[in-house]
């Protein structure tokens, strides 16, 4: 099975599952360049969700989350956790590899007794793209999640977008020399093997088209 089937078969799954609580609320916002991608993820934790992350950076049991906890999980989570993100974003299917260039991590909020007040977690990562991004047809796939309220993606104007999938609440705009597509994280629908499947993803298309798309869909953009 390849590494995209895999992953859309755990999403399936994932796409059936309730969350939790609403405790966790996530950011996305994605710049593409000509051969890299500059990928933010901002995450806030709220209520019980906010105490469960705190437990687990007690690494003593005292409860009390102390700055050494938080930069040990840190340190811990670049040394053994960065590869998942290889994950989160596709080109082409994943036919086309990247590369995990830069990784950063910061957790705010986090320090003092175990409670229920807010934590924020940013991560930034940087990945390499080994060609150009601005010629001929391209696929970008991005991971989505039903806690992610916000997804945005900035793309160089002389990419040309030929169809956007799995964002709710599409809203589009052009601004020096950039084009944003912007919404909430939604279910795309597509046909593996013959079958009709769903993922929390955003997929979106670019290069010239011989014939003419369908612009009324995202008429601010075009």
């Amino acid at each position: 099975m390849s590494k995209k089937s895999l992953l859309i078969s755990l999403l399936i799954i994932l796409s059936f599952v309730p969350l939790s609580s609403a405790g966790a609320i996530f950011t996305n916002e994605l710049q593409v360049h000509d051969t890299s991608i500059d990928f933010m993820i901002n995450e806030l934790y709220t209520g019980t969700d906010a105490e469960a992350f705190r437990l687990s950076l007690d690494a003593d049991n005292n409860s009390i989350v102390s700055e050494e906890e938080v930069e040990s999980f840190v340190d811990e989570f670049k040394r053994k956790g960065t590869g998942q993100y290889l994950g989160y974003v596709l080109i082409d299917d994943g036919n086309t590899a990247l590369s995990l260039d830069s990784f950063d991590m910061d957790v705010s909020g986090a320090e003092g007794n175990v409670s229920t007040s807010e934590i924020k977690v940013t991560v930034n990562v940087v990945y390499g793209v080994p060609e150009s991004l601005e010629c001929g047809k391209h696929s970008l796939w991005v991971l989505g999640h039903p806690a992610i309220e916000k997804m945005s993606v900035s793309l160089p104007s002389e990419m040309i977008v030929t169809d956007i999938d799995g964002i709710d609440e599409l809203q589009t705009s052009c601004d020096s020399g950039w084009q944003l597509i912007e919404g909430r994280s939604g279910i795309r629908s597509f046909v593996v093997d013959g079958r009709q499947a769903f993922e929390y993803a955003i997929m979106i298309e670019t290069g010239k088209s011989r014939f003419i798309a369908d612009f009324s869909r995202f008429p601010s953009l075009f």
